[in-house]
């Protein structure tokens, strides 16, 4: 959460406080806290690693936190939480950018990538998961790796926490398989990034999840992840 905030938004995140900035009015802002105000609401946005919000959340002292990395089913089953979970199927996707790539091995890539693993794991929501082309395909170019090993592949990652959990999923089973493939901080010729529209090899559609207190009302997300919060009011 930086500040001041960037002119173009990279993570949702950024894109919330942006799109919120536009009708409240800033009360306090410093790194890792912002505080807006429009009429007689009042919002804290702070940074806080995801389980400490979520034991904050059951706590009663905050009114809206994210489901934490991989505890989005856990959540919907637990009977103290569940009906405060709210689930949203984004536009966006994550996807490979392999434009760099020979033809051969994006199409190798492309053939092999465990989409639906990736759907289980990290939205966490098998509907999710990109479209994955026959398993015919997937064998003729799994044959076709020993020829490509030699051809190393570098990526890096565009996003946050869940980003490079779904990466190192992805390049884990492509190494599986015997792809020369690693996450990489220089000198990448992949990116992997959540886009609308997707770029590339489309993995999954993203799923956002949050915890908001059973006293917000009027709580809506878009297909971007963006909560418009001139809606929200609290129940007193």
């Amino acid at each position: 959460m930086p500040w001041p905030l960037p002119e173009r938004p990279r993570t949702r995140d950024e894109t919330q406080l942006v799109q919120t900035l536009r009708t409240f009015r800033v009360v306090r802002a410093r790194p890792g806290e912002i505080v807006v105000r429009r009429g007689g609401l009042r919002i804290v946005f702070r940074q806080l690693e995801p389980y400490r919000a979520a034991v904050l959340f059951r706590r009663g002292r905050l009114d809206e936190a994210p489901v934490p990395l991989g505890d989005i089913q856990a959540a919907l089953a637990d009977e103290t939480v569940k009906g405060a979970v709210r689930a949203t199927l984004l536009s966006a996707v994550d996807a490979l950018d392999a434009s760099r790539l020979s033809t051969a091995l994006r199409n190798a890539l492309s053939a092999t990538a465990d989409r639906r693993d990736y759907a289980r794991l990290v939205p966490e929501d098998p509907d999710a998961a990109a479209p994955s082309p026959p398993a015919r395909v997937f064998r003729e170019a799994r044959r076709t790796i020993p020829g490509l090993s030699h051809d190393r592949v570098r990526v890096a990652v565009e996003g946050d926490a869940t980003l490079r959990y779904g990466a190192a999923l992805l390049v884990a089973s492509w190494r599986d398989l015997g792809l020369d493939v690693r996450i990489a901080q220089r000198d990448a010729n992949a990116f992997f990034a959540r886009r609308s529209p997707p770029r590339g090899i489309a993995v999954a559609h993203a799923v956002d999840a949050r915890f908001v207190s059973p006293r917000v009302r009027g709580w809506r997300e878009d297909a971007r992840g963006v909560v418009a919060y001139t809606h929200v009011s609290l129940r007193k």
